[in-house]
């Protein structure tokens, strides 16, 4: 099955259903969050909602009780799935963990179905608000409170500049790889975790930080 109908079974899959409603049964919502992710991971081939139901072993009505369209599902399972990818050692500093959630955001959008699956959808979030909003909550949202509880940890431990707006500071440092990622125009390379931190971090660190490494 192509993108093309992939991302029309996407779309036109959105519902006007509360996303959260009736206590899930566990079990259920399990099956239907690995079969998205498994979907989501293995190209999202057939990613609409029937198909979504069919893998979980759970109806259509199943679905739509706990997600409002197939993005949505499709966004919370890939996140589910690729969790660890926003965790950071507790030994990193800011600096290190900032370049490893970097470098593993270039990795799955560049090496995994991920990539596609993203452009794919937000392609269609021009046309569907409802998959504009599962992008927002169900992809971006978690990945930038995981940067923004960085960086405020980081202050704590003097590693960061206080007063920063820490949402500007996610959003600089993940344009460059969501803008490759949808024009192409330049790889994402391996080397460009630490391209975005050179530029980035003189403004992200306490300022006796980098007057210290001016004069070394």
């Amino acid at each position: 099955m192509g993108l093309p109908h992939i991302l029309y079974s996407v779309s036109t899959n959105s519902q006007p259903v509360p996303r959260r409603g009736r206590p899930r049964s566990e079990n259920a919502r399990r099956a239907v969050l690995d079969a998205a992710a498994e979907l989501a991971l293995d190209g999202a081939a057939g990613a609409g909602v029937d198909a979504i139901a069919a893998r979980a072993g759970v109806s259509r009505t199943t679905v739509y009780k706990w997600w409002p369209s197939a993005a949505a599902v499709l966004l919370e399972g890939l996140l589910d799935r690729t969790h660890a990818t926003i965790e950071s050692a507790p030994s990193a500093t800011t600096s290190e963990a900032l370049h490893t959630y970097l470098a593993r955001l270039v990795a799955l959008v560049r090496d995994t179905p991920a990539g596609a699956l993203l452009k794919g959808l937000i392609a269609a979030s021009s046309a569907d608000p409802g998959v504009g909003r599962a992008l927002v909550d169900d992809w971006l949202a978690p990945r930038r409170t995981a940067v923004v509880n960085l960086l405020a940890e980081g202050v704590r431990r003097g590693e960061v500049r206080a007063g920063l707006d820490y949402g500007a500071v996610a959003d600089v440092l993940f344009a460059p790889i969501y803008y490759r990622l949808m024009f192409q125009h330049q790889p994402l390379t391996d080397g460009l975790p630490a391209e975005i931190m050179a530029v980035c971090w003189p403004g992200i660190a306490p300022s006796d930080e980098i007057q210290g490494a001016k004069t070394e």
